[in-house]
């Protein structure tokens, strides 16, 4: 066989001496020229994995777009080239790199199929969650056709370049500069693949819905937008945070000093509980038959004592931490936090105010250890050494996490000072079983799978026990001489299926291809309720329906229901939400009313503005006083 290739290639696996220099050269060319092709083809191969739960017809379209492919193959292959220079063998090289390629294309793959979320360059900074998440009780990784063809790729591959191109490559001149050439060669590539202009002109919603930044990112492949993800950028698809266009630091800066930070009155300093629900959402809101919705009730009588309102996230089934942080910071898109950061526990902790929470997971799931001290807290629990000692369930229930959060509030105040509390549960973290755990039968009906009705009264039963601790934890602040204000709030729709099959199952279109789907997929709930003790600083009853807003506006709706100013950037925040309530980062905006993918001409240098005064917020640390600095 070996002869065979040999003759029909006119290659040896080594150079014979006594072979003439035209041919030693094509002996060379003809090697790199194999491995690269067996580069690109692994790069192809997968596309398969990049398309996720997705219609296989995204496949067809990336074929029919050569820069899509180009960008996509070409990386696999040039790594390949750059090992062949190291390892000096052909098969070892493309082992090596498409091993690579494979193993972040197989990552890409399962966040894909269990969170309905892209692999970004940023998520390399939270691989412990990842490897948690992986590897726990929580999801169950398999193996099926698109994994097992892009391995068998892997494997054909190296098998095919041992057989036809077998041997060393000795010279280490030469290989000293084939590896130069690879690395020159990639660092050509990624200006390509970093350039804002070629990757939106490579997108492609022929099969994918262009508002889903999930879809979005699936339409360039996976190794492009991936590579992409590491350059500078105005929202995710960048690592590194590029400043708006016409961005002045000095302009943002002398537009927010003149709304310089309002001091609370003393006398109406009311403390804070903020609460926020893993996946909370209420489904009677949307006519699923055979759903019990009664459960709901509990919900509904303290909706109606409280302002309440829709919260249009950014985030669908996964990400809890994007709501959260944009609650905290009033920024509309998040940043890679890596130390101090404008928030408004930064302001209230200036106004004097206690600032604590809790989480019962682990300290390091999404680095909230780290993170929530660069927002400010001075205090915060988690499962280690604290909550793990009251349980042994793997997401500790709320039964126990709200007597701990008002035992804190009292705690605080038992000492004179106001308090700001901020939780985050995690009792109703998905996935749910998709086995007869016993759980309340909510959902009925011979349309249903099985594993469909499991899912859904597993979560169903979950969130009435929080909902009946919320109640609660109302009642005692009820009765509690100290003014207090409770914010509480969904972060995303729950896990309900890979590729939302569940969903599919009730009949409840999550997609955002219309304004409807849009809301549906990324609509939760807030609530805001205040006790008697705070009700009479007011002087009003903290009732009624409230706008519907993204969770940047939150905290502006709830100091206006406390009828606080605030820092001088919610003052401007304020003014951009009576325009711009709804500012996803999934591609629509609400202006003037009006939901759509576009800025109307007439608020263009507005909406500018608004992401100038963002992007200084977010970048521009205004609380070094508090420090002591």
């Amino acid at each position: 066989m070996r002869n065979f290739w040999n003759n029909l290639f006119l290659v040896r696996p080594a150079p014979d001496p006594s072979w003439s220099v035209k041919k030693r050269e094509a002996y060379y060319a003809w090697r790199v020229i194999l491995l690269l092709c067996a580069g690109m083809c692994m790069g192809l191969a997968l596309l398969v994995l990049a398309i996720g739960p997705y219609s296989k017809r995204v496949l067809i379209d990336y074929l029919l777009h050569w820069q899509t492919l180009l960008l996509n193959t070409l990386p696999v292959a040039l790594l390949a080239l750059v090992f062949y220079g190291i390892l000096g063998r052909t098969w070892a090289a493309f082992l090596l790199s498409g091993g690579i390629a494979f193993g972040f294309s197989l990552g890409n793959y399962y966040k894909l199929q269990f969170r309905d979320d892209p692999l970004y360059f940023e998520d390399m900074l939270i691989l412990r969650e990842a490897r948690a998440m992986a590897t726990g009780d929580h999801y169950s990784l398999f193996i099926d056709w698109q994994i097992m063809a892009a391995f068998f790729c892997l494997i054909l591959g190296a098998v095919l370049l041992k057989l036809l191109a077998p041997g060393a490559f000795r010279p280490w001149w030469r290989r000293l500069a084939l590896t130069a050439a690879g690395a020159a060669a990639i660092a050509g590539l990624l200006p390509v693949c970093f350039d804002a202009r070629i990757y939106s002109d490579t997108r492609n919603f022929a099969h994918l819905n262009q508002w889903s930044a999930t879809q979005e990112y699936i339409s360039h492949g996976f190794l492009y937008p991936f590579l992409h993800s590491i350059s500078p950028g105005q929202d995710r698809s960048g690592f590194v945070e590029r400043p708006p266009e016409g961005y002045s630091k000095e302009d943002a800066a002398a537009r927010l000093a003149a709304r310089p930070d309002a001091d609370i009155p003393e006398d109406r300093k009311i403390s804070i509980i903020g609460l926020m629900r893993e996946a909370y959402a209420d489904f009677s809101r949307y006519d699923i038959p055979g759903l019990d919705v009664s459960g709901y009730d509990v919900y509904h009588a303290l909706e109606a004592e409280s302002y309440t309102g829709d919260l249009v996230t950014n985030i669908f089934a996964g990400g809890t931490v994007d709501t959260e942080r944009c609650f905290l910071t009033g920024n509309y898109r998040l940043r890679n936090f890596r130390g101090n950061a404008n928030s408004y526990a930064w302001y209230l902790r200036q106004q004097g105010y206690a600032i604590e929470g809790s989480h019962p997971y682990y300290q390091w799931f999404y680095n909230r250890l780290n993170i929530n001290g660069y927002l400010g807290f001075e205090k915060y629990r988690f499962l280690e050494g604290d909550y793990e000692t009251m349980t042994h369930a793997a997401y500790p229930e709320d039964s126990i996490l709200l007597p701990e959060i008002y035992k804190d509030f009292k705690a605080c105040t038992d000492a004179g000072t106001p308090c700001f509390s901020f939780s985050v549960n995690v009792q109703s973290h998905g996935p749910y079983p998709t086995t007869d755990t016993g759980a309340t039968e909510y959902l009925k009906g011979d349309q249903y799978t099985d594993e469909c009705k499991n899912a859904m009264n597993a979560y169903m039963t979950t969130i009435m026990e929080t909902d009946r601790e919320l109640q609660k934890l109302i009642d005692r602040l009820r009765e509690d001489p100290e003014p207090v204000v409770l914010v509480t709030f969904g972060d995303h729709l729950p896990w309900m299926g890979d590729g939302n099959i569940y969903y599919e199952e009730m009949g409840m279109d999550v997609n955002a291809s219309s304004n409807e789907g849009f809301y549906r997929r990324y609509t939760t709930r807030y609530l805001i309720w205040a006790n008697d003790a705070a009700r009479a600083i007011l002087g009003h009853d903290v009732q009624g329906e409230g706008p519907a807003v993204s969770p940047c506006y939150l905290m502006n709706l709830l100091f206006d229901q406390l009828g606080w100013e605030g820092p001088g950037f919610m003052q401007a925040m304020d003014e951009m939400m009576e325009v711009f309530p709804i500012a996803a980062t999934t591609g629509l905006t609400m202006t003037d009313g009006v939901l759509a993918g576009e800025i109307p001409e007439e608020r263009k240098e507005l909406y500018r503005q608004f992401q100038c005064l963002q992007h200084y917020w977010r970048n521009e640390f205004q609380y070094k006083s508090v420090l002591g600095g």
